[in-house]
């Protein structure tokens, strides 16, 4: 896994997150148990950030994921105020279970610490 500096020392993964996609909206694509698995089979890798409430560890997480496997690739260092929100908000709706999609302001911290958008 790489490290927060690391990733930042990486263009070439950075460029290529996906802003928008959801763990949901992953997890429906990519998985080959799903029920709408079968139209996605053609796709490409993808990276993005969830945040990840598994067993209560409330971080942010980059992911690379395929059609057939996935990777975590970098936990986030990002600020506690904003990830400890964004979980409270998002109780109960963790689908995949333990992963919910980034706030805004969670999104707005990570684009602005890479210099992404």
């Amino acid at each position: 896994m790489l490290s927060w500096d690391e990733l930042k020392q990486r263009p070439d993964i950075v460029g290529q997150i996906d802003w928008e996609i959801t763990p949901r909206q992953a997890f429906e694509s990519y998985q080959i148990k799903s029920i709408e698995a079968w139209k996605h089979r053609g796709l490409g890798e993808v990276y993005y950030f969830y945040l990840s409430t598994w067993r209560g560890e409330n971080q942010v997480v980059l992911i690379r994921r395929g059609y057939t496997e996935s990777e975590d690739i970098c936990v986030a260092p990002a600020p506690a105020d904003l990830v400890e929100a964004a979980a409270r908000a998002g109780e109960g709706r963790d689908v995949p279970r333990g992963q919910l999609p980034l706030s805004p302001e969670l999104k707005d911290w990570l684009q602005l610490e890479l210099h992404a958008a």
